[in-house]
C-alpha cells in the first residue's frame, strides 16, 4: 500500500467508478493504470473494495475512503491558500466554452485577479452529476425539472428542440416526417439521457409515434457534420447567435417543449460565493445580448 495507490482509490470512490475517476483526474492518467493500482492495493490489503457494477463500496471501502477523503479531499484547498489565491469551479458543455463563455470569463478575472478557475468540458448529465457530488461550483447547463434543494437554478433562456436535415434533403418540414405511419429517416441524436432526447422522446410518444435514433453523437456540432453529409435528421436545439450553414435546413417543431439553460449552483456552497454570484451576473448580461428568436 502506498499513497499513490490511496490517491487512486480516493478519486475512483468519490467519482464512483474507475471510467469516471480518470475523467476526473487533476492530472493525465490512463484507465488501465488506474485499474492496476487499484487491483494492486486490493490484492496488498486482502479485501475487496468495491463492487464493480454497479459500483458500490464494500465495507471495507467506506472504512478507507473515510480513513483517506479528509486528506486528500482538502488538496486543493490547502493548495490555494498555501499559493494565496482561491479557486472557482466552472462547468459547461464545448459549445457554451468555445462560443459564449470567453467574455464572461474574461470579466470575472478583471474582477478577481488572483483567482483561480478550473474549467471542465462535460456534456449535460455529467455537469448535473459533477455538481451533485461537489466536484463544480457553478455550471451552465440545461435545467432538469427535478433537482435536490441542495442546488440553485437561475434561469437565463429558453431554447426550443429543432430537428436538421441536409439542404438537398425533400423534408421541408417536421409535418413531412409525422404525416407517415412509419418515420423510416434514420435519426441523429445525442446519447438517451440527455434532456434534450428525453424530452423529444416523450412528447412522440404522447403523439402515438415512434423513432428510435440509429446514430448516438456526444455533441451537436458532430450531429451537424453528420447531417450535412446525408446520414439522416439531427436532433438540436436552436443556439443563440448562431446560424445553421447553408448545406443544413432547420426545422421548426411546434408544440414541443422547450429547454431551459441556466446556472446550477450548490444553495449552500462554500466556495468563493462572491465569485459564483458575480459569474451568475456576467452571464445574464452576456445572455442579454441575444434576443429571443421569433422565428
Amino acid at each position: 500500500m502506498n499513497p499513490h495507490q490511496l490517491e487512486l482509490f480516493y478519486h475512483v470512490a468519490k467519482s464512483r467508478g474507475v471510467t469516471r475517476a480518470t475523467r476526473q483526474m487533476p492530472y493525465g492518467i490512463q484507465q488501465p493504470s488506474v485499474s492496476a493500482q487499484v487491483n494492486a492495493l486490493e490484492r496488498d490489503l486482502g479485501v475487496t473494495l468495491y463492487e464493480r457494477r454497479p459500483f458500490k463500496l464494500t465495507p471495507a471501502g467506506e472504512e478507507l475512503f473515510r480513513f483517506v477523503e479528509p486528506f486528500f479531499g482538502s488538496i486543493n484547498e490547502v493548495r490555494a491558500k498555501l499559493q494565496g489565491a482561491a479557486q472557482f469551479r466552472i462547468g459547461a458543455s464545448p459549445i457554451v466554452f468555445r462560443d459564449y463563455l470567453p467574455p464572461v470569463l474574461e470579466a470575472i478575472q478583471r474582477q478577481f485577479p488572483r483567482l483561480n478557475m478550473i474549467l471542465r468540458a462535460l456534456n449535460q448529465p455529467e455537469l448535473i452529476d459533477a455538481i451533485e457530488h461537489d466536484e463544480l461550483d457553478a455550471v451552465i447547463s440545461l435545467i432538469p425539472d427535478k433537482l435536490g434543494p441542495a442546488f440553485h437554478a437561475v434561469d437565463i433562456m429558453e431554447l426550443p428542440i429543432i430537428l436538421l436535415v441536409a439542404k438537398r434533403s425533400k423534408i421541408k418540414s417536421a409535418n413531412d416526417l409525422w404525416s407517415n405511419k412509419k418515420i423510416t429517416e434514420p435519426l441523429i441524436s445525442l446519447k438517451p439521457n440527455e434532456l434534450i432526447c428525453q424530452l423529444f422522446q416523450e412528447t412522440l410518444t404522447n403523439r402515438g409515434l415512434s423513432w428510435l435514433p440509429k446514430l448516438e453523437m456526444d455533441s451537436l456540432d458532430l450531429i451537424e457534420k453528420y447531417v450535412e453529409k446525408g446520414f439522416g435528421v439531427g436532433l438540436s436545439i436552436r443556439a443563440p447567435g448562431r446560424t445553421c450553414p447553408s448545406t443544413i435546413r432547420a426545422l421548426k417543431l411546434a408544440d414541443f417543449p422547450t429547454v431551459r439553460l441556466g446556472v446550477i449552483s450548490r444553495s449552500e456552497s462554500k466556495h468563493e460565493p462572491e465569485a459564483c454570484h458575480a459569474f451568475l451576473e456576467e452571464v445574464r448580461r452576456q445572455a442579454a445580448r441575444f434576443p429571443p428568436r421569433k422565428d
